[in-house]
């Protein structure tokens, strides 16, 4: 792809973005450096390893349904008792 229809690209995408709500807009982030990984592309260093999981656990949503989830699992219970033999 040309430079040209990447940028042209790259700036649609990021006016679709602004026009999310601002936690669409980092589930957009989350997946366009999802994405970047998977190709094989380096990540900047700010968003390096333990900085990406600061940025995540730092985002209120994210974190909310997190616990929602953990504490949903932890009325469940264990599906079976845990066996550290098994680990």
């Amino acid at each position: 792809m040309p430079a040209v229809a990447t940028r042209d690209l790259a700036s649609l995408i990021a006016e679709e973005a602004a026009a999310l709500p601002a936690d669409k807009q980092s589930s957009v982030l989350d997946y366009v450096l999802f994405i970047k990984q998977q190709s094989g592309a380096k990540i900047e260093p700010e968003e390096d390893g333990d900085a990406i999981w600061e940025r995540l656990l730092s985002d209120p949503q994210k974190t909310a349904r997190v616990a929602a989830w953990a504490e949903q699992a932890m009325k469940e219970g264990p599906a079976e008792p845990l066996d550290i033999s098994r680990m």
